[in-house]
Order: C-alpha cells, then sequence, then structure tokens
C-alpha cells in the first residue's frame, strides 16, 4: 500500500511537472547584472546643448556580453562610471549599436499617429502563431539563451518612462492547455532584468483594458508593446579590475562624487585635477580626472582613485581640487568622498552648496578637510625595564577632545541659507564660551537631509561633562521674507585625534520636528 501511494505521488508530481510552462535561463540580475542604476544623462550634439537619458540598451548589451565572455565577470562597482571612463565609453558604444541595428524595428513600431495602432501593437506582443513576439522569445529562452527586448513608449506625456530596452531572462505561460485554447494570455509572465532597477528581477504582464505591458512591482512603468532583439551578437567586453581588497585594515580606494551644479566642466583644456594629501606621507597627485572630457551640468560624476599605498584612515588629511583653465568657470554643488577597503566602505567627506564652490579663472582650488591633527604615534621601548614614562602610550580617556561632531537633520521645511543661517554657541563649565557663526557657510540645507559639521574645539577639555550645553542660534528675521527651518534630529558626538568617543548629546527622529525655528523661534538648547 505505501509504495502504491508512493507511486502515484510521484506520478502526480511528474505531470504537474510537465504541465508547468514557466522557463528562465541562467543569468541572475544579482549576479549577471550591474551594480549601479542607469541613471546616465549623454552628451548627444554639444554644441546644441542636446542630450540624451540612459544607457538601457548599453547597459543590457554589456551585461549579455559579460555573461557570455568566459573569464569576464561584471564589474562590481556600484557607481556610475564617470563620462569618458573605459566603461562608460563601451556602455555608450553598445547603446549605439543596439539601436542603429534594429533601426527597422523602432521605425515599425514608432510610427503610431494619433494612437490609431494601439490595439494592432499591443496584440502583437501576446498573439500565439508562427513568427510572433512570444514565440520568438520562447525560441531563446527555451535554449536557455537571454534575449533583449525593446519596448515602446506609450506615447503619453505624463508618468511615460519612454522607449526602453531591457533582457529577458525568463517566460511562464501557463499550461501547455493554457497555451492551446488561449487562456495563456491571462497568465503570462516575462521575466526580464531591467537596468533601471539593479540587482532586481521584474515580472512584465499585459493590461487588456489599456493594452499596454506593465510591471508588477512596478504598475506605472508601461510601454505599448515589445519586439525581440535577434540582432544581438556578442562582443568581448572591456576588463574592469575585480581584484579584492586584503584584510589589512587599510584604505585601498577612494570613490569621489563630483555634483555639477548650473556651470558644466568645459573639458579640452579646461580640467581637474585633485590632490590626496597624507599624515606622513607624500602626496598622490591625479591630473585630469575629467580625461578631457566634458562635465555635463546638473549631473554627478563618480570616480574611483585608488591609492597608490593603502593607509590607515586617519591618515588621508586632506583632497585638493584645482582646476586648469583659461576664461572658464565651474559650479561644483557637492562633493561626497567614500573610503573603502576590506569590509569598509565609509563616507569620510560630505559637503554641499548652491554651488559648494565655483571655479573660475581667479579662483581655481578648493581644499577638503579630512583629518586635520595627524595621528598620535607611540613607539615600543626598545627596552622595557628601562624604558621610562615618555614612551607610554597615552590613554584615550586623558586625551583631548579637540572637536565636536554635529549630524543635523533637516525635516521637511528647509534651512534657506543666504542671510538665513545657522550659529552655534558652545558653554564650557568653567565659564568659556565659544562662538561659531554661520555654519553653514551660506549654503541652503536642502528639507529632508542630513549635514554635517565639526567644530574644532578652543578649550582644552577631555571630559564630556566640561561642556554645560550647546546651543543652536538662527539668524531668522520676521516679515514675509523670513525664514522658518524644521530640526528633526540632532546628533552630537565628541571625538578625540579624529575619532568619536561618546555622544554628548542624541535627540529625535527621521520623520517627526524636534524644533522649528522661526523669528520668533531662534534658540535650541542641547544639554546632557
Amino acid at each position: 500500500m505505501k509504495n502504491l501511494i508512493l507511486l502515484g505521488t510521484l506520478i502526480l508530481w511528474g505531470f504537474q511537472g510537465i504541465g508547468q510552462t514557466k522557463k528562465m535561463t541562467a543569468f541572475e540580475p544579482k549576479q549577471h547584472g550591474f551594480k549601479f542604476d542607469n541613471t546616465f544623462k549623454n552628451i548627444f550634439i554639444d554644441a546644441l546643448d542636446w542630450r540624451t537619458g540612459g544607457l538601457c540598451g548599453g547597459m543590457v548589451y554589456s551585461a549579455l556580453d559579460y555573461y557570455n565572455t568566459r573569464g569576464r565577470s561584471i564589474p562590481k562597482t556600484a557607481y556610475r562610471p564617470t563620462e569618458g571612463s573605459p566603461l562608460q565609453q563601451y556602455l555608450y558604444d553598445r547603446q549605439v549599436t543596439s539601436l542603429t541595428s534594429n533601426l527597422d524595428k523602432w521605425g515599425e513600431i514608432g510610427f503610431n499617429p494619433d494612437g490609431v495602432r494601439n490595439s494592432e501593437f499591443f496584440n502583437w506582443g501576446i498573439e500565439n502563431k508562427t513568427g510572433s513576439r512570444i514565440n520568438e522569445l520562447r525560441a531563446y529562452i527555451d535554449r536557455g539563451v537571454p534575449v533583449p527586448l525593446g519596448m515602446q513608449s506609450v506615447g503619453e506625456k505624463d508618468s511615460d518612462p519612454g522607449n526602453h530596452q531591457v533582457l529577458a531572462i525568463g517566460y511562464d505561460f501557463g499550461t501547455p492547455q493554457d497555451i492551446s485554447n488561449g487562456n495563456y494570455k491571462r497568465k503570462m509572465r516575462i521575466y526580464v532584468y531591467d537596468p533601471n532597477f539593479n540587482g532586481k528581477t521584474k515580472t512584465m504582464v499585459p493590461n487588456f483594458k489599456e493594452e499596454t505591458f506593465y510591471y508588477l512591482e512596478n504598475p506605472k512603468k508601461r510601454w505599448r508593446t515589445y519586439f525581440v532583439d535577434k540582432n544581438y551578437s556578442v562582443k568581448t567586453p572591456v576588463r574592469i579590475s575585480l581584484r579584492d581588497y586584503p584584510k589589512d585594515k587599510k584604505i585601498h580606494e577612494l570613490v569621489f562624487e563630483f555634483a555639477v551644479g548650473k556651470d558644466d566642466l568645459r573639458g579640452g583644456n579646461d580640467n581637474l585635477n585633485l590632490s590626496i594629501n597624507y599624515h606622513g606621507a607624500a602626496t598622490q597627485r591625479v591630473y585630469n580626472i575629467n580625461k578631457g572630457n566634458k562635465w555635463i551640468d546638473n549631473y554627478s560624476q563618480y570616480i574611483t582613485i585608488p591609492l597608490k599605498s593603502p593607509v590607515a584612515l586617519n591618515r588621508i588629511k586632506s583632497v585638493q581640487l584645482n582646476t586648469v583653465s583659461g576664461n572658464d568657470n565651474f559650479n561644483l554643488n557637492a562633493l561626497r568622498i567614500n573610503a573603502r577597503g576590506h569590509l569598509v566602505n565609509k563616507q569620510i567627506y560630505d559637503k554641499r552648496g548652491a554651488p559648494l564652490k565655483r571655479f573660475t579663472g581667479k579662483d581655481k582650488s578648493y581644499k577638503a578637510l579630512i583629518n586635520a591633527n595627524p595621528p598620535i604615534l607611540t613607539r615600543k621601548p626598545a627596552n622595557h625595564r628601562t624604558a621610562g614614562n615618555a614612551s607610554k602610550r597615552i590613554p584615550l580617556s586623558r586625551k583631548k577632545i579637540d572637536k565636536l561632531r554635529f549630524w543635523i537633520r533637516t525635516g521637511d521645511d528647509d534651512l534657506r541659507g543666504g542671510n538665513d543661517n545657522l550659529n552655534i554657541v558652545i558653554h564650557y563649565k568653567n565659564g568659556k564660551q565659544q562662538v561659531i557663526k554661520n555654519v553653514n557657510k551660506g549654503t541652503r540645507w536642502q528639507d529632508k537631509s542630513v549635514n554635517s559639521v565639526d567644530i574644532t574645539l578652543n578649550t582644552n577639555i577631555v571630559n564630556i561633562s566640561e561642556i554645560s550645553k550647546v546651543v543652536l542660534q538662527t539668524t531668522f528675521k520676521g516679515g514675509t521674507g523670513g525664514d522658518n527651518w524644521n530640526l528633526n534630529a540632532i546628533h552630537i558626538e565628541a571625538c578625540k585625534g579624529g575619532k568619536a568617543v561618546g555622544d554628548y548629546y542624541k535627540k529625535g527622529t527621521k520623520h517627526n520636528v524636534l524644533h522649528r525655528f522661526t523669528d520668533k523661534k531662534k534658540t535650541f538648547v542641547a544639554k546632557r
């Protein structure tokens, strides 16, 4: 009897397996897709300031190139490659190829005056007959081969993602019976890698009422129809270093984000140099980091710079930016720096403004201070029996607190900047006061942002308790032009030698207002 039950169960399982038509290739977006999103802006015709958005086709073709090329794993970088870098150039070239090799397809589905062909185009994507879209798709997936898809826009002005390219990696049309009787249309699923959503598998399904295709996970992402790109051919992709960091607790590279403001970096003869300054080591200089390429306005560029010699984080003193230009001006709205090593990915600098720095022909330098004070070096005595007190390590508890680090979270009403700024007053228990005016440097702290400020103390203290209170004061004036500002959270850390050693004050949450500054409520007191 047991054997009969077992046999029946196996038969049932066997029929279920036979009855399922879901097929997936071995392409996994988390493993084989890029680790950054498709947020590119491209210079198409510079003289006309004509730009295009995105490199979806280039990322699809390139991901497929890495997938199909033995010995070439896809780059691990989580940052969008900067303009002119080898990876960006490769993606752009593959974007061009993905479009030019399918001009007839794009032209065919792009001709739809006043939407008269909406139903026709939609039906192309769901019908089951010889040469249909779904049968072209199945022919690839059934062989375990991912295939690019071209997605035609719905042609609406609002909430229209536009034409797009994705990679089909699987499908599900229900059972063979569903396919034979037409019920597959209501069950069809096309699984795709979409470079706009790194690391995720998206599920494309039809909407019969609207005659569109959309993502189950993102219903607002809709397209009129799609075509199977049968013109892709593999190309050996650019090799990007994939070396892992050794377990040495040191920083091996710095990742820079340069947020360009309303005035671009021209390129050509007008470029940007960078110097990394260390405590106790020679400066590392990198010339022409934009490689002569234009950095367009209102767009961020990411650059990774490996350190010539890995160092401890506290040995990185500062970063110096210098423009090499004649008559060009360049607005830098934000500079963010991340230090990376084995199990380390720490933001060590984040300054913003409107602009943070305007480079001109006469003002060409900007300095980002990372660690002002050199690390405290201790020497081991040659003879522990005869070594004097001078060679002993100073206990951390007796080292001077040299700065306070403020983390200030703005709510849904910003700090305007200009004439509406923030002063900080530190009160010491010995009666002294330290006044720091305009800590935001006249720049706007936008709503729902976290802003970091380091204040070097002018009074020698070794314990947090020697500070009686910290007062935040705004310079707001009344009237119709007066500013208001919502402070949602504040965190004040005490630092010794650049290292946080304890919290002086921490209060507030991400979503609730801790204090609303107005012309009548200009003061907030942080006290232990």
